[in-house]
Order: C-alpha cells, then structure tokens, then sequence
C-alpha cells in the first residue's frame, strides 16, 4: 500500500481539480533507468549528474577488476533515485508554492482520489484548507548552515 502526497496549486482550493497526487512508492522506471526518469521529470540538474555517474560507472567497469565495485555503486545509485524520485517532485511543487494537503494511504490513485475528496468540506468551496505539513523555507532566521537543527521551536 503506498501513501499519496495530495498538492494543490498556489491559491487553489483543496477539491481543485488540478491537485496533483504523488505516490510515495518505490519506481519501477525510475529503478531501470535513473537518468531518463529524472530527465522526463524536468529535475535536469540531477538527471545529468545521474548520466555522467552511469557513464562513469560503464567506464570503471571495464578496468579490471572494477566490474563488481562499479555494478553495486549502480545499483545504490537506482535504488536512490527510485526510491527518493517522487520526493523530488514533492520538493520541486512546493518550491513553487504549491500546498501539500493531506497525505493519504491507499491501494491504488482512484482509491486515493475517493478518500481525499470525500473529506474535503463541502460546505464552504471556496476555503482554502490549511496544510498538512508546512516545509521549512529559506528565511533570514533559517539561514544558516546548521539546517535548522538548534533552533528554537516553542520550547520554553
């Protein structure tokens, strides 16, 4: 059973038709070609060092003995990328303002798509329901490089 990260679009509604779901499962064509999946998902900057990582690895494996080390090296590098893929698109939407609505498990997207709107409110359309989630941005006090890791957060 995966989970479904529900996103909506900067101002939309949470029944906006435009909500994107993302799976947070493990991908299958993200696992058997790394570079194209991340390329097709417009992530260009990853997709790249993806390739140039893969040629590298093609050309270690031919050295001798390089053949072992250079296959696993390939394998942790799909397992990466199938693995943490759809975070990525996650990341990429709510840099660009989307919400992050609700995060619901479930068998398949239809059934995904049942739960999430029948728990919208019907009542009020227009409301926009607050986020589930609010990721940490970049501002003046969370700035630094400590990744936000000894700051205060309502301790007294």
């Amino acid at each position: 059973m995966a989970s479904y990260m529900i996103l909506t679009p900067p101002g939309g509604r949470a029944d906006d038709e435009r909500a994107r779901f993302v799976a947070d499962s493990f991908s299958w064509g993200a696992f058997l070609f790394p570079a194209l999946w991340l390329l097709a998902r417009r992530r260009w900057l990853f997709g790249i060092a993806v390739a140039v990582l893969q040629i590298l690895l093609i050309s270690a494996s031919t050295m001798s003995g390089g053949l072992l080390p250079a296959l696993l090296l390939h394998l942790a590098l799909a397992l990466l990328v199938a693995l943490e893929g759809p975070m990525f698109i996650v990341r990429r939407l709510i840099a660009r303002d989307w919400t992050l609505h609700a995060i619901v498990p479930a068998r398949d997207l239809e059934t995904a798509e049942e739960i999430y709107f029948a728990n919208v409110p019907s009542t009020d359309r227009t409301a926009v329901v607050r986020p589930v989630v609010d990721w940490p941005r970049q501002t003046a006090t969370n700035s630094g490089p400590g990744l936000g890791l000894f700051e205060p957060y309502g301790e007294r």
